[in-house]
């Protein structure tokens, strides 16, 4: 018998939501054992949020932590261990932002896909491409995400 499929991210093979957790967890595990992979650290989180808004893009400021963090990372302008402290402080407190509607596929690759054995090097280009595939499936909010960017870096 086949294992459930995550509903939120699609992974096949996930043993439901709670397997496609487990897995996350366990990665996260290795996050803060080790500095080597710590170093994408904040890149997948935030994809894996982004994969999963049920549970961590619940609203408009949540998102706006993963999705403007996201893109700020890929765009080489935050750090992928820990993310933008801009981002961070704009955040914090009382921000009551709009959450836009989310798109349906939020990527072709999944947390079922990254190579749990890979040394940090290979890691990291995984965890990459994963981000990457998942910020281009939310193409339709690039526009909201730069927004928002905009408003940290101004302090707004």
């Amino acid at each position: 018998m086949a294992a459930a499929p995550c509903d939120e991210c699609g992974w096949a093979a996930a043993g439901g939501r709670e397997g496609c957790r487990a897995r996350f967890d366990s990665f996260l595990a290795r996050d803060f054992s080790d500095a080597h992979y710590f170093r994408t650290h904040r890149l997948f989180v935030d994809t894996y949020c982004l994969q999963h808004p049920d549970q961590f893009c619940a609203s408009g400021k949540s998102l706006a932590a993963h999705l403007a963090g996201l893109g700020w990372i890929l765009a080489g302008e935050a750090s992928a261990a820990v993310g933008p402290a801009k981002l961070h402080r704009w955040l914090n407190g009382a921000r009551l932002l709009d959450k836009p509607d989310l798109p349906k596929r939020r990527g072709g690759i999944t947390v079922g896909d990254l190579p749990a054995e890979a040394p940090p090097s290979e890691w990291a280009e995984a965890v990459r491409r994963w981000a990457e595939s998942t910020w281009a499936a939310y193409a339709p909010l690039h526009a909201t995400a730069r927004r928002w960017i905009a408003e940290a870096e101004a302090g707004l």
